[in-house]
């Protein structure tokens, strides 16, 4: 008895154990994707995620090669490799921030010595997760026969760990998350600490609580790319952040000074004096510009920019504005008299702020009776509405000079043919739509958002497209106007007086074809390009473009990713270096590919050739484990970004999806451990899993689309239920892959674990460019025949002795 209660303990102060620092490691990804986010951008999220599972790879190698040692000294390994990934998660960031390491994106193609410090930025951060995950796989192959629960710890943990990390970035500032999710790796190994070997353990860990303190107690800045909006607006005149605030939503932070100014394509004519705005940057990039008080209608900016199209065409009483930040364009919404504003903003913290220390400079203009503030999603708001709306703004999109291409696989669903279409169908008889736009050179957003009106309104089998569109443009703006009404004699009046008066230029109106030009920019065809986007030429055109203006949809809503891939040789031919700064973002997708599938062949594969690839049974792990990793994490790829939609925020998107898949991959894993281990079950399971896929490629985008509207609760049973159900199911071929493995060759469970490794590590930016020229649904069919390629290596078994040592 007194036995059987120790080994109950034992397995239960392990269990425990993993359960940690997998919460650990899970929030130390979540806390390196808002890192990036910060001080470059978004795209090196999926990096992140592929440095975690490289760690997990390359550590099935390790086990692979010196699994007789390891498993020697486990006892010893296991608390240090836990403490030693919680001392890296507690000094990566910091060390990642010294000049020798210190990378830029903007710079890649630019200095080449940028490849070499975002390599080892890699291999800095691949560090912490390789230790940990040497612990978690030495539990695995010491104790395969109890696979499935430990597996469950491990999956328990890592879904605790994507909530921790909500919480966690709600109450603590970026550069103190490290050291304290640190704090968890070591409080693991402490627990492992046995007596033989133990004061030499418990003094190591000492050290690492020592060092991991003195980060908490010794704050670094954690400054931002100089190529960021933020670092310019804080190198104008007696520029200083005023207010900082850190939340999931992101560091937002505002800056003020006397020369800062907010006036977007402002007519050349304007005489009067532009006042200086307070600035919202969130992550540093700019987001909104503060609007002050008190300032006569005359005065407003707004009102002399080609923004003002709508209210020259109609006086809208019904106004809806998305994304509406710090209330720019409510304010100018008031100032022409709109009866009721109805603000959509899904950033809570910027709202939070002008309701707060910023009321009394915005004259309270978030509390005034005709406007109403709401934080959601834009899209989960045209779904709950059941209003009519005279006019309907979406933001200003693109970046005034360029934005390189930065926002290329930002998942834009209001410019999307979707969501265009559910617009028109919220518009009021004589309701309007306006899209503006920064103009860009080569001319890509402005021709894009053509093609994208254009295909709605044929969508919606409108005889003449053009009688329902207007479009102007100043120096640096254009601005298109969709009329649920035709366009009649009063409206082209009033747009040529407008335009004559603010020295703006028509560029869709009938009858000023003949009109003097007065702003002339570099590129002067794109008048006639915008047109031929509204005519039967149109598909022929977008194909011979050098860059992507098709129209994107629900499926691949990548409105700003213009790279043509074949197309590449070309733009590079025709504009040198250039061309790699206009499609930046993209780049960095591919360069990011590129480097983890050379970091996981020679972490990973490379040791693994010492092991031979000889015989069949190997064939057999190689595409069963293989068809396992990448058919996972695709499936993890396409719900973070369906999700990023449904909930209306990516790092909300990331801890939901990883938390719920894990810990429904972690119940399977453990109901699995009560299964018989037969292959027959294997071979159903995995052609269930296949057909389950298969059905969320056909229809899990159209239920998500029409529950958008649901109220929170019901957001939330979909949520667990659509990521929960199949999760469950993929966690058993894992577990039971091992342990079929384990009685059939037991060398190979460590070879194992690293081949799904590898493929899961490649498959995270491999998903990503798949979505972005093939879209989500092609992701997930792939996902669907990875799990059939594994379903049918378990045939193969059926052919050698279950003994076979070849």
């Amino acid at each position: 008895m007194s036995n059987a209660r120790t080994y109950r303990y034992e397995t239960l102060r392990l269990g425990l154990s993993i359960s940690i620092i997998s919460a650990a490691i899970v929030a130390y990804e979540i806390q390196l994707m808002h890192f990036f986010t910060i001080v470059q951008w978004h795209h090196f999220a999926y990096m992140v995620i592929s440095i975690a599972l490289l760690g997990f790879g390359a550590s099935g190698a390790l086990l692979s090669l010196y699994r007789n040692e390891l498993l020697k000294k486990a006892d010893w390994l296991l608390p240090f490799f836990m403490i030693s990934s919680g001392l890296l998660m507690s000094i990566s960031v910091r060390v990642s921030r010294m000049d020798f390491l210190l990378f830029d994106s903007y710079l890649l193609f630019v200095d080449y010595s940028q490849f070499g410090r975002l390599l080892g930025s890699y291999f800095l951060f691949f560090l912490p997760f390789l230790m940990g995950s040497l612990a978690l796989g030495l539990v695995f192959v010491k104790k395969v026969a109890q696979i499935g629960i430990f597996y469950f710890s491990d999956m328990l943990g890592s879904g605790i760990g994507g909530i921790l990390a909500i919480f966690l970035l709600w109450h603590l500032e970026p550069v103190d998350l490290p050291w304290v999710i640190a704090l968890m790796p070591m409080l693991a190994g402490v627990m492992l600490i046995k007596k033989k070997g133990g004061y030499l353990l418990s003094a190591y860990a000492l050290l690492a609580l020592v060092i991991c303190f003195y980060q908490g107690f010794s704050s670094f800045e954690l400054k931002s790319s100089q190529f960021k909006s933020i670092s310019y607006a804080l190198n104008l005149p007696e520029a200083k952040i005023e207010t900082r605030q850190s939340s999931p939503y992101g560091l937002v932070q505002v800056v003020s000074s006397p020369v800062q100014r907010y006036a977007p394509g402002l007519s050349l004519s304007y005489v009067q004096e532009v006042r200086p705005s307070k600035v919202i940057f969130n992550n540093g990039n700019w987001y909104a510009a503060i609007p002050q008080g008190n300032m006569d209608d005359s005065l407003h900016v707004l009102n002399h920019s080609t923004m003002a199209l709508p209210y020259v065409l109609e006086s809208p009483k019904k106004v809806l504005i998305f994304q509406a930040g710090a209330g720019f364009e409510v304010a100018h919404a008031l100032k022409k008299k709109a009866d009721q504003i109805f603000a959509v903003e899904p950033n809570a913290i910027v709202t939070r702020l002008i309701k707060g220390p910023y009321a009394e400079y915005t004259d309270s203009l978030f509390y005034r009776p005709e406007v109403q503030v709401y934080n959601t999603s834009p899209r989960s708001y045209l779904k709950q509405s059941d209003k009519e709306f005279d006019l309907i703004q979406l933001p200003l999109s693109g970046a005034f000079g360029g934005s390189v291409g930065l926002n290329a696989l930002h998942e834009e669903n209001l410019l999307t043919s979707e969501a265009l279409l559910e617009m028109w169908q919220k518009l009021s008889p004589k309701g309007m739509i306006v899209l503006s736009s920064f103009i860009d050179v080569p001319p890509r957003i402005i021709i894009k958002n053509a093609a994208l009106i254009a295909g709605m309104l044929e969508n919606l089998s409108i005889v003449d497209p053009l009688g329902h569109v207007v479009a102007i443009r100043s120096w640096s703006t254009l601005t298109y106007v969709i009329k649920k009404s035709a366009l009649g004699p009063k409206d082209l009046l009033a747009v040529n007086r407008f335009c004559d008066d603010y020295g703006f230029d028509p560029v869709l109106l009938p009858g000023s074809g003949s009109k003097e030009i007065y702003n002339t920019l570099e590129d002067d065809a794109v008048f006639s390009l915008v047109r031929k986007m509204f005519g039967p030429e149109r598909e022929i055109l977008v194909k011979a473009n050098d860059f992507n203006i098709s129209i994107p949809s629900d499926d691949r809503p990548y409105f700003y990713q213009f790279l043509k891939i074949r197309r590449m040789a070309r733009q590079w031919q025709q504009l040198g270096a250039r061309a790699a700064f206009l499609e930046l973002g993209y780049l960095i997708v591919l360069v990011t590919l590129l480097q983890v599938v050379i970091m996981a062949f020679v972490f990973i594969i490379l040791p693994l050739f010492k092991l031979g690839f000889k015989g069949g049974q190997k064939a057999w792990v190689i595409f069963y484990f293989s068809g396992l990793g990448l058919g996972y994490m695709f499936l993890e790829i396409v719900l973070i970004k369906y999700f990023v939609r449904f909930l209306g925020h990516p790092i909300y998107a990331v801890a939901t999806v990883i938390s719920i898949m894990l810990f429904s991959s972690g119940l399977g894993s453990l109901y699995s451990s009560k299964l018989a281990l037969k292959e027959t079950k294997l071979i159903r399971l995995t052609a269930l899993i296949t057909s389950l896929i298969l059905v969320y490629a056909l229809g899990l985008g159209f239920v998500l689309s029409q529950t958008e509207g649901w109220p929170i609760w019901g957001k939330i049973l979909i949520t667990f239920v659509s990521i929960g159900f199949p999760a469950f199911f993929m966690g058993m071929p894992f577990p039971m892959g091992l342990q079929l493995v384990d009685k059939k060759q037991q060398k190979q469970v460590p070879w194992a674990w690293g081949i799904n490794g590898c493929v899961s590590v490649i498959s995270t930016s491999l998903a990503t460019v798949i979505a972005v020229e093939f879209g989500f649904t092609a992701v997930l069919l792939l996902a669907a025949l990875a799990y059939f390629m594994a379903c049918i290596s378990i045939f193969s078994l059926r052919f050698y002795a279950p003994n076979s040592t070849a």
